[in-house]
């Protein structure tokens, strides 16, 4: 693990993931990237290298930071104080020191090698994900999003988003900027109305439909990868689940197989990266097991 500050020497190189993981209240970012960094460690081949981005000021713990590749303390809070900190997400441009980057949320687990999607994605200048549910098909109808469809933009998600260094990426991301500086001011021009709910993949969408990017961030030709499982209890075709609803696991059991090379939600084996969502997920025992197969494996 290395500790930089952003671009500290303008330099990048070489491929690898990263996320923003902000502490905000009693919800612990950083242990979810950490458990996010070990299933990297377990499951790549290729590329498993994760940097994190905190706080200028937060304590990132010794037994963390060698799972990680970089710690990167961010310089400009975006959020309000106390605020939701997703509007960070807008910075991971400048923030990420490798050549070829890929995006995730701190709240994932990888269970299977996607090695194989880096090549899928080389040349590529930026290209977005498509959300599943644990069954393995697309989301077609997330109640979360009716104001993206009524809008016309494309149901990609930065769940997973890959983006190479560059102007065509550096270019949506300041994009982004913009727009998460002064949400209720520029939105209107994508919805026709104020009052849109700011989200990081709102602004994504938004600055993608700006720059002229829409169809070159699509995945649908490259047979739809990148994916991930987003696990939002409303998004599954669950009947009678409130849009509210936070916590899947009312409403499906599931267990890890003892490998962590999957899990089982409902009886349906899920092997594509995991957006879990739910804040409590990642426990000691989880943690444990983790620790426990990665020194198995050497």
């Amino acid at each position: 693990m290395t500790e930089v500050a952003v671009k500290a020497d303008g330099t990048r190189g070489g491929r690898g993931y990263i996320t923003h993981a902000f502490n905000s209240g009693s919800v612990d970012y950083l242990r979810m990237a950490y458990c996010l960094a070990l299933s990297l460690r377990l499951t790549q081949s290729a590329v498993s290298g994760l940097t994190v981005v905190v706080g200028e000021g937060d304590r990132v713990p010794p037994a963390y930071e060698e799972a990680f590749d970089h710690v990167v303390r961010l310089r400009s809070d975006l959020s309000s104080p106390g605020g939701w900190r997703v509007h960070n997400y807008c910075q991971l441009y400048d923030a990420s020191p490798y050549e070829e980057t890929v995006t995730l949320d701190s709240d994932m687990l990888f269970f299977a090698d996607v090695s194989g999607w880096w090549e899928s994605l080389a040349g590529r200048d930026i290209v977005a994900a498509t959300a599943l549910t644990y069954r393995g098909v697309p989301i077609e109808d997330n109640p979360l999003r009716a104001d993206f469809y009524a809008a016309g933009l494309p149901d990609l998600h930065n769940g997973f988003l890959y983006f190479r260094e560059g102007p065509t990426a550096a270019r949506v991301f300041e994009t982004m900027k913009e727009l998460t500086r002064d949400w209720e001011g520029l939105s209107p021009r994508y919805f026709g109305r104020s009052g849109v709910h700011f989200s990081s993949d709102g602004a994504l969408l938004c600055a993608l439909r700006a720059t002229g990017c829409e169809r070159s961030a699509d995945n649908a030709d490259l047979g739809g990868i990148p994916n991930f499982v987003h696990m939002k209890a409303c998004m599954q075709g669950w009947s009678g689940v409130p849009r509210s609803e936070r916590d899947w696991r009312r409403y499906a059991a599931y267990r890890f197989a003892d490998d962590l090379g999957a899990i089982e939600v409902a009886g349906v084996r899920v092997t594509a990266p995991f957006h879990y969502h739910v804040r409590d997920f990642v426990d000691d025992g989880l943690l444990a097991a983790y620790h426990r197969r990665l020194a198995e494996v050497g």
